[in-house]
């Protein structure tokens, strides 16, 4: 595997605009966490089992926040404690379903996922049902694009921006032109 399906395009190469100053603070201020409760992450075990770094941005979206819903975008965590938002579950999840469609479409779909090389990394659901990701097209995460797959996992959009730069785009309303301006 390794190669995406036909008409989505070669995102060898492609990478994510560096993340904005401040992003993670203005994420707080214009869509506060809705738990205060957050958990310290073992980021060295989180990344040992994933066998990747992970982007700084991410990493300190989840330190100041915790795993939940930013914007209208389910956010998953590294031993979040809570079984329904602990990205290592799944993440699992995600790789038996992938195991299955290919087992029924001879390997020629769905496109590869980490730890296959050049893979989709998930991160989050959007509306509950479309996988947010990075595309893990470099050596260094923060340049990591986010890519969202269809709920059929049959196509993608590619955001060349970061994880925390997807966050803002998806909030509502001036208040982010406002607030980045000065």
């Amino acid at each position: 595997m390794g190669a995406f399906p036909s008409g989505w395009g070669d995102l060898a190469g492609k990478t994510a605009e560096p993340p904005q100053a401040g992003a993670v603070d203005l994420l707080r201020r214009v869509d506060p966490p809705r738990a205060l409760r957050r958990r310290r992450v073992s980021w060295a075990d989180a990344e040992r089992y994933l066998g990747t770094e992970l982007p700084s941005d991410y990493r300190a979206l989840i330190d100041d926040r915790g795993p939940g819903i930013v914007a209208d975008v389910v956010v998953y965590g590294p031993g979040s404690g809570e079984d329904t938002l602990d990205l290592m579950p799944w993440l699992q999840g995600i790789q038996r379903l992938v195991t299955s469609l290919r087992t029924i479409t001879c390997d020629h779909f769905p496109p590869p996922f980490h730890p296959e090389p050049g893979g989709i990394l998930p991160w989050g659901l959007l509306h509950g049902r479309q996988i947010v990701g990075w595309a893990v097209t470099s050596d260094d995460p923060d340049k990591w694009p986010v890519v969202v797959l269809t709920t059929e996992l049959d196509s993608l959009t590619l955001h060349r921006t970061t994880a925390t730069g997807y966050l803002l785009a998806r909030l509502p309303g001036p208040e982010i032109q406002s607030l980045t301006a000065g």
